[in-house]
């Protein structure tokens, strides 16, 4: 079966470098996790093969889902992706890329996201715009919180 595609974008003030470095920071993972929806209990560093453990909350916290994925394709500064091993998706494979701009001192940040729902071509076509729709909410949160935490530390 064909999976689905999310794709987000963002020009950030720094350029690819400096943003694979803060993402590369643990605090980083937590100002970009929805704590009411996700929470962090392995961390590790963005390296080829390093694993990432949450627990993704539902139904006000009463059911979690444990979600593991494991860092891949790694190009220093660059990009890395996240492959889910174990999770609520039958298929998920995040490619975050950093894109060097025209401007030395921007970036253009862009998360895609290929996917697929267990349960089947009729629960794909029914549930895929939900979770677009979600995906689209928590990845403009995400970007913003990035942008913020930039221009903070830039002031510094």
């Amino acid at each position: 079966m064909k999976t689905y595609r999310f794709t987000y974008s963002s020009i950030l003030n720094a350029n690819p470098n400096e943003i694979f470095k803060w993402h590369q920071d643990k605090d980083a993972l937590i100002k970009l996790t929805p704590k009411n929806l996700i929470e962090i209990t392995k961390y590790s560093t963005i390296s080829e093969g390093n694993e990432l453990h949450f627990k993704i909350k539902f139904m006000f916290g009463l059911f979690k889902i444990n979600w593991i994925a494991k860092i891949v394709d790694v190009i220093k500064g660059r990009e890395f992706s996240d492959l889910q091993i174990k999770g609520p998706f039958k298929y998920w494979y995040h490619r975050h890329l950093f894109i060097e701009t025209s401007n030395r001192d921007e970036c253009l940040m862009k998360d895609q996201i290929d996917f697929l729902l267990p349960g089947g071509r009729i629960i794909n076509f029914l549930l895929r715009i939900f979770v677009v729709r979600n995906l689209k909410t928590m990845f403009e949160k995400r970007h913003s919180a990035l942008k913020h935490s930039l221009m903070y530390s830039s002031s510094k």
